[in-house]
C-alpha cells in the first residue's frame, strides 16, 4: 500500500549521513528493524524506489530514516540510490 508523506526535516548527523523526517500517515505501524521502499514523488524518480529502515520508534507522531549518502562521482560502483 503506496503512502505519500512530506519531507519535515533533512538534517546532517556526520559525513555523509542525513537524518530526515516525514509526516506519518494516521495508524501507520512497523515492526523495529523493518524497512520502507522510498522513491521521491517526482517525475523520473517515482519508480525508483530503494529499501530504507525506520530508526524513529512507532510512537514518534513522525518517520525517521538515518541516510548514508553515497555521491555516484565518488561511488560509481554502488548500486544504491
Amino acid at each position: 500500500m503506496e503512502k505519500v508523506v512530506k519531507i519535515l526535516d533533512i538534517s546532517d548527523v556526520a559525513h555523509r549521513v542525513k537524518r530526515l523526517i516525514t509526516t506519518k500517515p494516521d495508524g501507520y505501524i512497523f515492526t523495529p528493524g523493518q524497512a520502507t521502499d522510498i522513491a521521491i514523488n517526482k517525475p523520473g524518480y517515482n519508480k525508483q524506489k530503494h529499501p530504507f529502515t525506520f530508526t524513529g520508534l512507532n510512537s514518534d507522531n513522525y518517520l525517521e530514516f538515518t541516510i548514508k549518502i553515497y555521491p555516484l562521482n565518488e561511488f560509481s560502483n554502488h548500486s544504491g540510490a
